[in-house]
Formats: C-alpha cells, sequence, structure tokens
C-alpha cells in the first residue's frame, strides 16, 4: 500500500510534482531553443557541394572594400567571371554573358537614378524548355566600409557552388543566375537585370542576402505559399524561417530592402528570399569579413545547404512555382522542420474554434451543472421552497461569495499586475540604460522572464479572507484559471483572424494554436469533473453539512470534525436550516488533485505555446537588439522583449497555485542579478561595438572640408572625444535628417585631413523656358549626383536607354535628386532635365510675358562621390585618400566601429543656377 500511496502522491496535483514537472519542461525547451538556434555542423558528405572550395572563393570576393565606385569591385568582377568560365568549361547548355550593355533610369524613393550595369550572367538551359525558369541572384558588390564577407561575398560563393552543381546535373527547368553588382547603391544591378531579355525567362526566384554578420540564414520573406514549400524539410535539411520576418517587411517595419522586391514589383515574379541577420552590429563595418564572421565555414555552409535544397526544389517541382496557395503562413521547429500552410486555411480556422469551441465548453459544463445537481439529490439532500434563496442571502452576508468570485478573478488581476510591472520594467530601461540590449538580450530577457513569473506566481497564490475550501481547491482553481486563459485566447483569437483577413498577416499563428490547446485543456478538464477526479467540484460537496438546530449529524465512517448531508428523520425540524462549511482538512489531503488529469492539461497547454514563443524570443531579438544603433525606437526593443516574456509565462498561470515558493526565491534572484547587471553595466563591447556613420564633404567653391559623424545623441560626443581634428576645432551636433532618432556632429578638417583627388567639373546651359543640359565629369570616380533645390519632372542621360523602367517613372510631384553611375572611370555624363514652371509660368502667360524671361530658373548643385580609402585598399592601384576616415578607424574607441553614412564616403560639391 505504501508504495501505491506514493505512486499516487507523486502523480497528483500537490506541490512538488508540479514544481518538477513544470522545471523539467521549461528547461528542456529553453534548452532545445538555444542549441538548435546554433549552426549545425558540416557533415562530411556535402552532397555535390565543395565547401573549401567556396572558403577559397569568399576570401578571394572579400578580401578588400569593393564598392561599384571602387577598382576593388573591377577585381572581383574579373575574379568571378574567370571562376565562371572555368565552371562551365565543357559544357555546351551553360551561357554566360558579361553584361556591358543594360542600362537604364528609374525612381526610387526620393531619388531617381540612371545606371551603367557590369552583371554576370549564367544560364543553365533546362531539359524542358516549356517550363518557366528559376532565376538565383547574389550581389559581388559590398559597401565602401566592410570587405562584404557577409553581405553578400557568401551569397556570391553559394551561387558559384549552385552553378557547378547544376552543371554537372543538368536541372529540368532552365536556371539563370544573376550575380550582380550595384545592389549596396538601392537595388541597381536588380534593375539593371529587368532590362536584359533573360530576365523574362523565369517565373520564380532565390535571392541570396546577408544583413548582418553570419549565423543561421533565414527565410526573410517570400510572395506566396508555393515558392515556401521548397523549404520544407524534405529539400532543406535544416530550415530556418518565420513569416513574422515577411510580415515585418510587408508592414514596414523593417525599412531596409533587397534585391526580391525588384523582381516582385519589376518583373512580378513569385520567389523567397534567404539572407543572415544575426550580429548587425558588424554589419557594414570592417568586421564583415571572413575572419569576424559569426559561424565562419559553418555559416556559409548553412547558406550552401538551403540555397541547394531549395534550388533543386524550383527547378524540378511544379508545386513550387506560381502564386499557389495565396499568401503563406510558415514557421519552422526547431531547425528540423517547416510548417508551411496558406493564410486562408488559417482564418478558416480560426472561424471554426471561434464559434465551435465556446458552445463546446458550454455544453461541458451545462452536464456538469446537471450531474452536481443529481449528485445533491442522491445524497439525500432536501431544501424547502425558499432554500436556495435563503442559503444565497447567508452567503452574500458572511462575503462566502468573495471566495468564488476571487477564483475567477484573479486570474485577470495576474495579468493585469504583470503587464503593469513590464511596463515600469520597460521604462527603467530606458531612463537607465536604454541601450544595454545592444550587448546584453539575454539579461534583458531573463529579467523580463523571471519578473512575469513572479507576478504570476504570487497572485495566484493569494487567496481571499473569507475562501472557504471548497472554493480554493486546486483542481478548482486550476480550472477556473484555465477557462479565463481561454477566454483570452478567444479574443485574441478574435482580433487577429479580423487583422489576418484585413491586413494578410500571417504572424497570428501562434494564437490560433494557442486557443485551440487551452480549449482542448479545457476540455479535458470539464470531463474530468464530469467524471468525479479528486480534487474537483464534487469534492467541494462533500465539505458541505447542514446543520440542524440543536442537532448535528455525521455520516458514518466520516472522520471527527467533518459534517455532511444527512437525509431527513423524525427528528428533522419542520424549518430547514442554512448550509454551513465543514473545517478544511489537513494539509496532505489539501494537496490531492486530480490524478493524471492536470499532466494530461499540462503537457496539452504549456509546451506547444512556450516552444513558438521561444524561438519568436531569440528570433525577434536577435533581429531588433542591435537595430538602435540605426535609429530604431528602444521602446520596440524591450516592448518585444516583455511580451515575449508574458507569453512564455502566461501557459504556466493555471498552474501556478502548485508551485514551489522556492522556485520564486530563485526567479527573484534572477530577477535581481539580471536587473542589476542590465541597469548598471556599459551597454557596448568590442564584440558588439556601437556603429557610427562617417561622411566628409568638401565645398569645392570655397574649398572647405567638413568631416561628419552621425550617431546616438547618448554616446556620440563620447566616440567623437578621441579624435584630434574633432577636439581642434569647432563641434557643430544636430538631429539628423536622413537617419531618424539619431544626431550628427560636424566639423572642420585640418587640410592634412582633406581627401585626396578630390575633382569635378561641370558645365550647365539652359535649353528652353523649363529645360537645361548638364555635362558632368568627375575625376577618379564613376558616381556623380544632381541636386535640385526645386523638383525636376523629368530627365534623359544621353546615350542611355530612353524614358524610364516600367513601373518606376518619376512621381508626378517630381525628384530633387538624379544619381549617376558609370562602368567606366571618369565618364562625362550629359544629363537633360525639365522642371516644372508653376506658378511663374502661369502669370507669364497671364501678362503675355516672353517665356525665357519669365520662367523660373534651377538652382542646386554638383556632386561626385568618393569610396576608396589607403588601409581598404592595399594591393589595389587606386590614387584616393581619405586621411580623415583612417583616423576614425584609429582613435575611435574599441566598443565603437565606423560605418558608411551614405554611397559615398566623401562627397564633394559645386554649386549651380540657371
Amino acid at each position: 500500500m505504501a508504495a501505491i500511496d506514493y505512486l499516487i502522491a507523486a502523480v497528483s496535483f500537490r506541490t512538488l510534482p508540479t514544481t518538477i514537472v513544470a522545471v523539467l519542461a521549461y528547461l528542456a525547451i529553453f534548452i532545445t531553443v538555444l542549441v538548435t538556434d546554433e549552426l549545425p555542423a558540416v557533415p562530411e558528405e556535402q552532397r555535390g557541394l565543395n565547401l573549401t572550395q567556396a572558403y577559397s572563393d569568399l576570401r578571394q570576393i572579400a578580401a578588400h572594400p569593393h564598392p561599384y565606385n571602387s577598382h576593388a569591385n573591377d577585381l572581383v568582377h574579373d575574379f568571378l567571371l574567370d571562376r565562371l568560365q572555368d565552371i562551365t568549361k565543357g559544357y555546351e547548355y551553360a551561357h554566360i554573358i558579361d553584361d556591358q550593355v543594360s542600362n537604364g533610369s528609374w525612381s526610387a524613393r526620393n531619388n531617381s537614378v540612371y545606371f551603367e550595369g557590369t552583371n554576370i550572367l549564367v544560364k543553365i538551359d533546362g531539359l524542358d524548355d516549356d517550363k518557366p525558369g528559376a532565376l538565383f541572384s547574389a550581389h559581388y558588390d559590398s559597401v565602401s566600409t566592410a570587405p562584404g564577407a557577409t553581405d553578400d561575398g557568401m551569397g556570391v560563393a553559394t551561387l558559384l557552388q549552385l552553378i557547378e552543381y547544376h552543371v554537372r546535373k543538368r536541372p529540368e527547368r532552365t536556371a539563370v543566375f544573376n550575380i550582380n553588382n550595384g545592389e549596396e547603391d538601392w537595388l541597381n544591378g536588380a534593375h539593371a537585370f529587368l532590362q536584359h531579355p533573360w530576365s523574362n525567362l523565369t517565373d520564380t526566384f532565390l535571392n541570396l542576402e546577408g544583413a548582418s554578420s553570419g549565423g543561421r540564414p533565414l527565410l526573410f520573406r517570400a510572395t506566396s505559399t508555393a515558392p515556401v514549400r521548397a523549404f520544407r524539410e524534405k529539400y532543406v535539411t535544416h530550415p530556418h524561417g518565420n513569416v513574422m520576418s515577411s510580415d515585418a517587411f510587408a508592414r514596414g517595419v523593417i525599412r531596409s530592402g533587397t534585391d526580391y522586391q525588384v523582381y516582385v514589383e519589376g518583373r512580378g515574379m513569385d520567389g523567397a528570399d534567404l539572407a543572415f541577420y544575426k550580429g548587425r552590429s558588424r554589419y557594414h563595418t570592417r568586421y564583415d569579413s571572413v575572419a569576424f564572421t559569426d559561424g565562419g565555414a559553418r555559416a556559409l555552409w548553412a547558406m550552401m545547404e538551403a540555397a541547394q535544397g531549395v534550388s533543386k526544389a524550383l527547378l524540378s517541382n511544379d508545386a513550387v512555382h506560381g502564386s499557389k496557395g495565396g499568401s503563406p503562413v510558415y514557421f519552422d521547429l526547431f531547425g528540423q522542420a517547416m510548417i508551411i500552410f496558406p493564410l486562408s486555411a488559417m482564418i478558416t480556422f480560426n472561424i471554426v474554434f471561434l464559434s465551435v469551441g465556446p458552445a463546446f465548453l458550454a455544453l461541458l459544463i451545462g452536464c456538469d451543472i446537471v450531474l452536481r445537481q443529481r449528485r445533491r439529490e442522491s445524497a439525500g439532500a432536501v431544501y424547502d421552497e425558499g432554500g436556495l434563496m435563503r442559503r444565497a442571502w447567508v452567503s452574500f452576508k458572511s462575503f462566502q461569495w468573495i471566495g468564488g468570485f476571487w477564483k475567477h478573478a484573479k486570474f485577470w488581476v495576474s495579468l493585469a499586475v504583470t503587464i503593469g510591472l513590464q511596463v515600469l520594467l520597460c521604462v527603467g530601461y530606458l531612463y537607465l540604460n536604454p541601450m544595454i540590449a545592444y550587448s546584453s538580450p539575454y539579461a534583458v530577457l531573463l529579467s523580463a522572464l523571471s519578473l512575469a513569473y513572479l507576478s504570476t506566481f504570487l497572485v495566484h497564490n493569494i487567496h481571499a479572507p473569507t475562501d472557504t475550501y471548497g472554493s480554493h481547491l486546486p483542481e478548482q482553481q486550476k480550472q477556473a484559471a484555465l477557462l479565463q486563459l481561454y477566454l483570452l485566447t478567444w479574443v485574441l483569437l478574435l482580433g487577429a483572424t479580423i487583422l489576418a483577413g484585413k491586413l494578410s498577416l500571417g504572424s497570428f499563428y501562434l494564437i490560433s494554436l494557442w486557443n485551440a490547446i487551452v480549449f482542448a485543456a479545457c476540455a479535458l478538464g470539464c470531463i474530468a469533473i464530469l467524471f468525479g477526479a479528486h480534487g474537483s467540484e464534487g469534492d467541494a460537496e462533500g465539505l458541505v453539512r447542514r446543520r440542524i438546530r440543536g442537532v448535528r449529524y455525521d455520516r458514518e465512517g466520516e472522520e471527527e470534525g467533518v459534517e455532511s448531508e444527512t437525509a431527513p428523520t423524525e427528528v428533522t425540524p419542520l424549518m430547514a436550516q442554512p448550509m454551513v462549511v465543514a473545517s478544511p482538512p489537513k494539509s496532505g489531503d489539501e494537496e490531492s488533485g486530480a490524478i493524471i488529469w492536470w499532466f494530461l492539461q499540462f503537457m496539452l497547454s504549456v509546451p506547444a505555446p512556450v516552444i513558438l514563443v521561444s524561438q519568436l524570443a531569440l528570433l525577434m531579438l536577435a533581429a531588433t537588439n542591435q537595430t538602435l544603433a540605426d535609429g530604431s525606437s528602444a521602446v520596440t526593443v524591450y516592448g518585444c522583449a516583455s511580451l515575449v516574456s508574458v507569453l512564455a509565462i502566461l501557459p504556466l498561470a493555471p498552474f501556478a497555485c502548485k508551485l514551489h515558493r522556492r522556485l520564486a526565491y530563485a526567479m527573484l534572484l534572477i530577477f535581481v542579478a539580471c536587473t542589476a547587471y542590465a541597469w548598471l553595466m556599459f551597454p557596448f563591447s568590442e564584440s558588439a561595438p556601437l556603429k557610427v556613420f562617417f561622411q566628409q564633404q568638401v565645398d569645392l567653391d570655397s574649398n572647405t572640408t567638413m568631416t561628419r559623424l552621425t550617431g546616438h545623441p547618448a554616446y556620440l560626443r563620447q566616440t567623437i572625444s578621441g579624435l584630434p581634428s574633432a577636439t581642434s576645432g569647432a563641434l557643430n551636433c544636430t538631429a539628423d535628417d536622413a537617419k531618424v532618432g539619431l544626431q550628427t556632429c560636424a566639423w572642420e578638417a585640418p587640410p592634412a585631413l582633406e581627401p585626396h583627388v578630390v575633382a569635378l567639373s561641370y558645365n550647365v546651359s539652359r535649353s528652353t523656358t523649363s529645360t537645361a543640359r548638364f555635362q558632368v565629369t568627375g575625376t577618379n570616380t564613376r558616381a556623380c549626383r544632381l541636386y535640385f533645390d526645386t523638383p525636376v519632372k523629368r530627365y534623359q542621360v544621353v546615350g542611355g536607354t530612353e524614358g524610364m523602367q516600367k513601373d518606376y517613372t518619376v512621381p508626378e510631384e517630381g525628384v530633387q535628386e538624379v544619381r549617376l553611375w558609370s562602368r567606366t572611370w571618369g565618364r562625362t555624363w550629359v544629363v537633360d532635365v525639365e522642371w516644372a514652371s508653376g506658378e511663374t509660368d502661369k502669370r507669364a502667360r497671364d501678362q503675355q510675358v516672353p517665356q525665357p524671361q519669365a520662367a523660373a530658373g534651377l538652382s542646386g548643385r554638383v556632386a561626385c562621390e568618393w569610396s576608396e580609402y589607403e588601409s581598404g585598399s592595399i594591393g589595389v592601384e587606386t590614387d584616393t585618400r581619405i586621411p580623415a576616415y583612417e583616423e576614425v578607424l584609429t582613435f575611435l574607441p574599441a566598443w565603437a566601429v565606423p560605418s558608411k553614412f551614405a554611397d559615398g564616403l566623401v562627397e564633394g560639391y559645386k554649386a549651380f543656377s540657371v
């Protein structure tokens, strides 16, 4: 019997078993999520890929910073062309084009572009020419301040491996590879590809990108369900993706762009973005190099493995082509499986559970009420006609109803207290150390998580002072909290369904699943009550007895002190007496609960949402914590940490009444330690350096040079304080309009820090009342610009493709900047522009004044850009030097790192008026 008692105790809803199960479950989930978030090992069998060769290619590609406007860019171009010729040699169905012809004009954001492409295109003819092919894209240029190992050297090295693989194993469909140039200067290489006839051969694409410095590549976004199917574990061994990132792009939360949007908007293709996203503090800095890449060769292998699997699917499986399935919902589980279904299916699922769930639970609760009434009657309870009202009145006067009310209200009080404390915690971060998430995201997450646990535990273990034992039985508390949790998820599901339908957001899949499993747990609890599980409402009935005036009746065999309902006898008074409640049993009995039922409910309602929330937490923190240096709001970062913490703890709320207080003590220690660390520590380090943005502007009319550094207002002056040139001159710091949330400090550079070989010449002549022709030449550059004080409505580069690219015309309000890019060095651009004469022309017509005398003129600046500096161009023939940038590299503190502010590290300009 003792063994049976121990077994029963071990599986009962008691403090120790519940605490052990909860701790083990959360530890198992957190450890598994953390481990599977790391890069997997490189397998011995590489399935037709060659990681050693790819890594060697990467070292060549990322040997120097190589932006479009650099001589190192030409070296990378020549290296890639030689490699591709070696790879495709002897294969008649493989074709290479060094595209030195495609050019065009297009408008993007608030500016317009003329660009001459130098893309390298490869086409592998498929076995079936009738089917549309697949496009694979990556860009071989980098920014001026980074060698570009991750952005996008790994993508290019991966394309080289894919070309070699598919050349040897000819695919069913035609494969087109666009190794493009000029992406960093706002997607110019992809636009140039649209000018080429091969852009019409494909209906789907895979774009490889790098928005960080390594780690696991993520399915960033996808156009529809069809291309996402190519990421199933059938094709990709370690899939990683979440529809949340796609929704963030669609709603403008993520403001950066990739070639993906050009292929979608400019050609209407379906496809997907595969990109690195962790370690953004090194993105676009000197640390985006082979030596500092997070994961090194394993990161490269992760992209190669994923891209190979997707390419095989896109080139052989008809189901992954086209817009089949509509908007997708997708997420991976532990990097082992990709769950994919259409958004329409999720909405249908939601509607079913919104209607069926409450009705089914109401039916079960109704059955329980009927059965309890029958149990009372079978127990011999007899009440006179006024008994119900009298008992209700007695319960009201004695405040016994408070216990029942609190049993249901404590969940909502706990939720309100938890949210309130999380808000206070976020306020503490914002006022005391708003940048700490930049380097210590896990400390922030643990702080919020432990606080959410403490508030939930404390409130759920408060009992009403007039509470009777029957109203705080553990089983009843658990079931009441589950019902309230179901009500919360139902309300969330209703809102999620409305928003998903209106905004096509798939990120609400978590709420859909959560509502379904909480519904299942509630239904299981109702069934347990129907079967009279120990510790449920039926037990509470056994604690109620009837006092007859002057007489107390006990059932035979009951323990002393426990009074129970008795059948009427000849000494029973004619007037019914009020019911009162017996004394609660000993603590050992109070700890007992429904055997096994609670465990089934726990396993149903807790692990699944905690797993999904934990994966979301890691993804959100890794993607957002270091965007603070770019001017992103800290409220978003800390709000996300608090949100996922609350969502991770809420499933545990129904079981909080049976968690050991020592666990709360441990969580209190974690909270104090993590919060103190996060509020007091300096937020930056060499492994997570603060990014600042550099540019020099040279006024060639007055021969003055201004150095500018842009960064976070709280740390910018501290960052600049070590620069000798900044301390010797006047410092002017203002809010930056281009990078919202950041501050720019500017100072005049001494002669020794003026850039070398910065020269331009121009000529402008007015052709008509509202047109003019510019001739612009820059020395040792192939990037210049025209800035206009008033908008121009049309422009045309002489010798370039006529007109604007389809769907990228100049907006009706005009543009105030035209960017000029040439594939040749020192080119002279000839540009015709036309501007709107506006009210001036109207008055001239009204007054019959000759147009040339009355039309408004045009003024602005002619500028050219330079991006090469000495330490970044070792072994590259170039005369350009930027001493001020070398000073920044030398004297910035170890916890800060420079990046480029704009396309050119140096911009020289002259004013014009015509």
